[in-house]
């Protein structure tokens, strides 16, 4: 059983289930709203959307001090650490007798879950290399939209128990057990080792190429979360469809995404360069856009027209292999990965924001023109694309090797 733990392929899987379980502080709430807000009558409805947003404000603030501690203490010991603070501010949810309790507590959960994430990332990138690290990273970026399917079947458990409690009480099982099998799989810290990470945040702050690598991400995000926090109110209005039909079927395009992510691994692989990646992933995205926002080809056509827009983001946010080309040295991954994700994180708070004020004109020309304006930062990424294609395995000689002193 240990040596199966200990493979490859098993240790990248366990990490990457801690990530989707991080990513689910956000999305273990969504299904829950309804029933914390009838529990605690909140003033107004944004204030019970806090309840979901929480742990995402958190993140946005906190992964580059996150990514200093990873690279400065080793990503096992703050992705273990994550964990337990995000198991603390789950059971402190559970417990909760108020709304501003429950908001601590969620703000908690947000601290795990920024130290969980950002350890992570940088975590696969010091275990892996070369093809097999292009796949991990892959696999990797698909956590967010897995994080948000998890969610219905705790859901029926919470229904099942007659509490939306259950649902953060089943978030706290699949988090201990996954940080068992990673305390068992993730080997331990070198103790010969010792390096001063103190600079690692400096170089990174100074770094133009991990901004344009960041805002792309941003773009992406931006336009993804802006896209499917308002389509079933614009489909509805459009087609008369209730808003929960939509739902229904929006569920398909985060299936749609995460293939998308996986399959640009599977591109690297078989040589194709990361611009031509990038190209395919804004046409495809750019194109379904103009179809959803500037023309009306029926409702279900509609659908699978945000299907194939979410393949497109797919290809364009799975392209995290990116970001250790990035990275302006060695020691510095965890500072890279924390400021690509918390620059990530604000196209994520300020996408449905953006869309929703967009959608309030009469026309979908403003909506089309912030998904289009979202769309071109998805550009910045290419100087850092031609880097990675130019000198893949120059950079992998030089960093491989010592990732594995710079982040244990």
């Amino acid at each position: 059983m240990s040596t199966i733990i200990k493979a490859p392929l098993a240790r990248v899987l366990i990490i990457y289930g801690l990530g989707v379980a991080a990513a689910m502080c956000v999305s273990e709430a969504v299904t829950e709203l309804g029933k914390i807000a009838a529990e605690f009558h909140p003033p107004s409805r944004s204030t019970i959307g806090w309840v979901m947003s929480m742990p995402s404000l958190i993140v946005a603030l906190g992964a580059l001090i996150s990514g200093y501690f990873v690279d400065r203490i080793g990503d096992r010991r703050v992705l273990f650490t994550g964990v337990l603070v995000m198991i603390a501010g789950d059971l402190l949810t559970t417990a909760a007798p108020s709304l501003g309790w429950l908001l601590a507590a969620r703000a908690v959960t947000g601290l795990g879950y920024v130290l969980a994430a950002v350890a992570a990332v940088t975590t696969l990138i010091r275990m892996t290399s070369g093809q097999q690290r292009s796949m991990a990273l892959a696999l990797w970026s698909t956590f967010v939209p897995m994080s948000f399917l998890l969610p219905f079947l705790s859901a029926g458990l919470a229904d099942r128990f007659g509490t939306w409690r259950a649902a953060f009480g089943f978030h706290v099982a699949l988090l201990i057990v996954l940080l068992v099998l990673a305390v068992l799989a993730i080997p331990a810290r070198d103790p010969g080792i010792r390096s001063d990470r103190a600079r690692g945040a400096g170089r990174v702050l100074r770094s133009p190429m991990v901004y344009l690598l960041g805002i792309s991400f941003a773009g992406d995000s931006f336009l993804q979360t802006g896209v499917l926090a308002t389509l079933g109110h614009y489909l509805g209005a459009k087609y008369g469809i209730e808003e929960v039909a939509v739902a229904h079927w929006s569920a398909v395009s985060m299936i749609s995404n995460a293939l998308a992510c996986l399959s640009v691994g599977l591109m690297l692989r078989r040589g194709v360069s990361s611009r031509a990646i990038t190209t395919l992933g804004m046409a495809i995205t750019g194109i379904a856009g103009v179809a959803l926002y500037g023309t009306a080809p029926g409702f279900m056509a509609s659908i699978v027209t945000v299907w194939v827009l979410m393949f497109g983001s797919g290809l364009l946010v799975g392209m995290w292999t990116l970001v250790p080309f990035t990275a302006p040295s060695s020691d510095s991954i965890g500072a890279t990965s924390g400021l690509v994700t918390q620059i990530t994180l604000l196209g994520v708070l300020l996408g449905p924001p953006a869309f929703f004020a967009a959608q309030a004109a009469v026309t979908a020309a403003p909506q089309l023109l912030v998904f289009l304006s979202a769309l071109a930062l998805c550009a910045l990424r290419y100087p850092v694309c031609r880097l990675a294609d130019r000198a893949p395995a120059r950079h992998a000689t030089e960093t491989i090797g010592s990732l594995a002193e710079s982040s244990h």
